[in-house]
């Protein structure tokens, strides 16, 4: 996992066979899957997501935010009579895993293992968190926004593949964005706290650079394999952040804040419900009022103009 070299390497390292490495491979990620989920992957308490929610306020400035959602296609071999079900639009094949990540990068939701050529929505939705959401036993009640009386409810936010909801908040249509600058603003606070997620993926194939290859494993093995990494990932978190007292991402005030932050916008669409635009409104009305804006969004206006 740490190396990502090929069995046939490890064979003549270890002077093992390929056969007998393999079934050591399977025999401790399902050990390790087993035992580490309870402790490092535990569900959350509704008390949990309100500390998330505080979380991301304070580190990326978006409030109400119990979490970033978006999938990794990790690289597999083509298993055996399969067709094209692991063949993705990036023309490899691959399992998908979808991940909910908290402020300070460490997975609280993970589903592994389905079909490469399945999209992250179609994901979610049949994913058993969105079977929870749907029943009401998720999410808190609404909170208010800082600084205001404004109530709203707790959101996952996400990319342009996601279906806008009360609970899932996803950017503007690039179109909608060029003709109204607070939406501008709107997607530049998703996008920012949204972030969390790339940098979770981007920390988890650095440190296990196995996912930085195709996996020669069966796909029963290789869902027990990046289950055993996101684990161990947020053991490496929590040492981390342990070490700089939660310190990392709190903005130092005697530092220049950042004028060149903004990020492209991408086109979107699909299916939204009334409520998601509601809520989505709303948290572009706090982010352009003076409660909720940031000293640098504003750097950007003339440039945009």
């Amino acid at each position: 996992m740490a190396t990502g070299e090929s069995l046939r390497s490890l064979s003549f390292s270890f002077r093992i066979s390929q056969s007998y490495i393999t079934r050591i491979i399977q025999l401790v990620l399902k050990s390790l899957s087993t035992r580490l989920t309870p402790v490092l992957l535990k569900p959350l308490l509704k008390e949990d997501l309100v500390r998330i929610a505080h979380d991301f306020w304070n580190k990326w400035n978006f409030p109400n935010c119990v979490g970033a959602i978006d999938g990794k296609h990790i690289r597999i071999f083509s298993p055996k009579k399969s067709g094209t079900l692991f063949f993705n639009y990036k023309d490899f094949f691959s399992i998908v895993l979808l991940a909910i990540v908290d402020a300070n990068c460490k997975f609280i939701f993970v589903d592994i293992g389905s079909y490469g050529k399945e999209g992250d929505s179609g994901i979610f939705n049949k994913s058993s968190i969105s079977q929870m959401i749907s029943t009401g036993e998720y999410f808190p009640s609404p909170e208010k926004l800082p600084n205001s009386n404004v109530s709203l409810p707790l959101v996952h936010i996400g990319d342009e593949a996601f279906r806008l909801d009360q609970h899932m908040m996803r950017p503007y249509s690039k179109i909608e964005a060029r003709k109204d600058y607070q939406k501008t603003m709107f997607n530049y606070r998703l996008s920012r706290a949204r972030r969390t997620t790339e940098n979770s993926f981007g920390l988890l194939s650095q440190i296990f650079r196995v996912f930085y290859t195709p996996i020669p494993l069966k796909t029963e093995t290789v869902d027990n394999l990046v289950l055993t990494a996101c684990c161990l990932h947020n053991l490496l978190r929590d040492r981390y952040l342990e070490k700089t007292n939660y310190n990392y991402y709190n903005f130092d005030d005697n530092k220049p804040q950042p004028s060149e932050n903004m990020i492209s916008l991408a086109r979107t669409g699909g299916y939204a419900n009334f409520e998601g635009f509601f809520v989505r409104d709303e948290f572009k009305k706090f982010f352009n009022s003076p409660q909720g804006a940031v000293p640098w969004q504003n750097h950007q206006s003339n440039r945009l103009e």
